[in-house]
């Protein structure tokens, strides 16, 4: 049987329906262990011994995984973009991405309850390593969150485009270790740009909004 295959604007339907690659579960499982550790050992209260103990484990593992070769995802994106993308393309794509791919360890983990034309809505919770001000999310963690936001929402209109500017306004702090919100829309278009404006919310608070261009490949514009 011929392997399913796959275009630009399929992507997210595709990789939020299709069952997730074998070595994906395990790479997703590898990369909730390392967040997990990641927000557990900052700031914890420990002896010297414990924390001695620790760094050996953790060095010995980076021992073992030693330097293996990385896949490159032009590849992938190629095929994506003629249409021949397979779905372990797909998640070599998407499941790196660093704000809400599975298997990339940095990624706050996003989960989006909300995609299409009309705009996208998603809620996430970043713990202490994501901490600028005390008990504050870092300023600029919150702009790394809303340029894939904003992104986002471009895709889910099924259109194309790059980042050309970002400009975002903080209107109060945007705490850490609870549940936040996340929304973008575009608002217009003039020629290859689009508008995109997007915000940060914390219950009925508003935290930041955020507005932006992303430019179409001039192939498309």
């Amino acid at each position: 049987m011929t392997e399913k295959t796959f275009g630009p604007f399929e992507l997210q339907k595709a990789y939020s329906t299709e069952p997730v690659p074998d070595d994906f579960v395990l790479r997703r499982r590898i990369s909730t262990a390392m967040r997990t550790l990641s927000e557990r050992v900052i700031r914890a209260e420990v002896d010297q011994a414990t924390l001695q103990h620790w760094a050996e484990q953790l060095e010995a593992v980076v021992a073992t995984v030693g330097e293996p070769e990385r896949r490159d995802s032009k590849q992938a994106n190629r095929k994506l973009f003629t249409g021949a993308a397979t779905i372990e393309d797909l998640y070599h794509m998407m499941d790196f991405d660093p704000v809400s791919g599975g298997a990339n360890p940095i990624a706050p983990q996003v989960t989006w309850v909300q995609e299409g034309q009309e705009g996208v809505e998603g809620t996430l919770r970043l713990g202490q390593q994501y901490q600028g001000p005390p008990g504050r999310v870092h300023g600029g963690v919150i702009a790394w969150i809303l340029d894939a936001v904003l992104s986002r929402a471009l895709h889910a209109a099924f259109r194309l485009g790059v980042t050309g500017t970002l400009n975002i306004r903080y209107l109060a702090g945007t705490p850490i270790e609870d549940t936040i919100t996340c929304r973008a829309r575009i608002t217009g278009q003039e020629g290859r740009k689009i508008f995109i404006e997007g915000s940060i919310w914390h219950g009925d608070q508003q935290t930041v909004h955020a507005e932006g261009v992303w430019l179409t490949p001039k192939s498309l514009g």
